[in-house]
């Protein structure tokens, strides 16, 4: 499960599937390889939803868990990104 702050990649390119309604149904809202960070995690239709935050066009994009992969987690005590090793093994 992911967790607020920490910073995810996009696996694949995911496509509006109705539910964003700034863009057309079926295209392309997050490229494969997208970096962003976690914004928040909530719930849709009893599916976990993860809303990640793209600095570089500032856009938020809700993601299931299984659409992202871990990059780097943030150490609250050390004030620290800490990478995550094998992040493309993970899931």
């Amino acid at each position: 499960m992911f967790i607020r702050n920490q910073k995810v990649r996009v696996r694949k390119d995911t496509k509006n599937d109705g539910t964003c309604s700034s863009c057309r149904t079926g295209c392309v809202i997050a490229k494969a390889g997208e970096e962003g960070f976690v914004r928040r995690v909530g719930e849709f239709m009893g599916d976990a939803v993860v809303e990640v935050h793209f600095f570089v066009n500032n856009r938020l994009v809700g993601f299931r868990e299984k659409e992202l992969e871990l990059v780097e987690d943030f150490n609250p005590d050390t004030g620290e990104w800490v990478p995550v090793p094998c992040a493309a093994a993970q899931g």
